[in-house]
């Protein structure tokens, strides 16, 4: 089967898209991995890669390729497949759109977020609501940044009503921390941070959106932050190290994106409180990532079981968004910062030069240095989209040459 080639001009015209293509990957094939350093410097690298235009054919090819524009939800690959059950990619596909939006102003975003609305809830069965507690909290915290980007007021109450779904989930049970799912079986009372690392970054952003008017389940977001947070933390975190695992006997289940969220939820608290505690909670997490969740040749980030169309190949862009919060925080120290930044612009050289196919349009492997045949996923091309949005902030932010 032969990849559709998509009409892209919703965003700009053949020539502008082209052209931005060509800028952003000028010089590819004289590319290679080059020698890490331990501070992630490719030194081979033999041309400079404008940040801010391969996002934007990034984020232009996602939307062009992969959003369903009758159904108005996005499809699960660049064939047009739909995957009726993808509830929670959906809602990092509105956050690259949100991102996006954010960093471009173009208004053909903020109709696609406008869109997604009724068209993912309509996918859904009518709701937002979802059996999975960790699926309701990443649409409760695309819906609440969507909103803050669009001033669209759906997205307010739908964000407030998922919140309190998963706030709905705590109990006591093995020391407290949302579950899993709904079901009253092993496996669905489970706990780990899938669930909790979400539901505490929602938390910390409503309680400084929203302060004391906002109460959830009888109590205040800065109750729920402190507990989910801390049960985290007692629970699913190796404190000498940082690691952030779900089954402390498995390291094949320590995943870039229970990191990602850990950090993420560790910078809110920091955000709120000034308590060092967190910021050091976040960096040690950072630090044990990008150090052990790596491809040990080349030194990218990698998750085991990556493999087409599977739900792991979306979680290293979640680590990706969280680690760039991180370094734009102002106290983080600076020698941790460009160690950061180095590991992230290694990652996107990888993945722009070794792991990206180009024409017509922008694919990318689920390995981030093995670009994609005939077949890209939904879930890797997230994950693509996720680091080029975030090497654009950086470069726009001016933490970038």
């Amino acid at each position: 089967m032969k990849a559709r080639i998509v009409n892209c001009s919703f965003l700009f015209n053949k020539k502008q898209m082209k052209t931005i293509i060509l800028i952003a990957g000028i010089a590819l094939i004289s590319s290679s991995c080059g020698k890490i350093e331990d501070e992630y410097i490719n030194r081979n690298t033999t041309y400079p890669v404008d940040w801010s235009a391969a996002a934007d054919s990034s984020s232009m090819s996602f939307v062009s390729v992969y959003w369903n524009s009758t159904k108005h939800h996005f499809n699960n690959d660049n064939l047009g497949a739909i995957g009726q059950y993808d509830y929670w990619p959906e809602a990092h596909g509105l956050d690259v759109m949100v991102d996006a939006y954010q960093r471009t102003k173009n208004d053909a975003y903020k109709q696609r977020i406008s869109d997604f609305y009724e068209g993912v809830k309509a996918k859904n069965g009518g709701r937002f609501y979802n059996n999975y507690y960790d699926d309701m909290g990443w649409h409760g915290l695309a819906h609440l940044r969507a909103f803050e980007a669009t001033g669209d007021v759906r997205y307010e109450v739908s964000s407030k009503q998922l919140w309190e779904w998963i706030a709905a989930g705590w109990n006591e049970d093995d020391g407290g921390g949302i579950p899993w799912n709904h079901e009253n079986t092993t496996e669905g009372k489970s706990k780990g941070v899938p669930s909790n690392g979400p539901a505490a970054i929602i938390a910390a952003r409503r309680w400084q959106k929203y302060g004391e008017a906002e109460i959830i389940n009888g109590h205040n977001n800065l109750y729920w932050l402190s507990h989910i947070y801390n049960w985290m933390k007692e629970n699913r975190v190796v404190q000498q190290s940082g690691r952030v695992y779900d089954n402390f006997a498995d390291k094949n289940g320590d995943w870039t994106y229970n990191a990602g969220t850990y950090i993420g939820a560790a910078l809110e608290f920091y955000k709120i409180t000034g308590n060092k505690v967190y910021l050091n909670d976040a960096m040690k997490t950072a630090d044990w990532t990008t150090s052990t969740l790596v491809n040990s040749t080349n030194k990218v980030l990698s998750d085991w079981a990556e493999q087409q169309d599977h739900d792991v190949n979306l979680f290293k862009g979640i680590f990706v968004r969280y680690l760039t919060q991180l370094i734009l925080n102002k106290d983080l120290p600076e020698t941790a910062r460009k160690r950061y930044v180095n590991f992230l612009k290694h990652n996107a050289e990888i993945l722009w030069t070794a792991g990206t196919s180009k024409n017509p349009v922008i694919l990318y492997g689920y390995h981030w240095w093995q670009a994609p045949e005939a077949n890209a996923s939904l879930r890797a091309e997230l994950s693509g989209c996720m680091l080029m949005e975030s090497l654009a902030m950086l470069k726009n932010e001016g933490f970038l040459d």
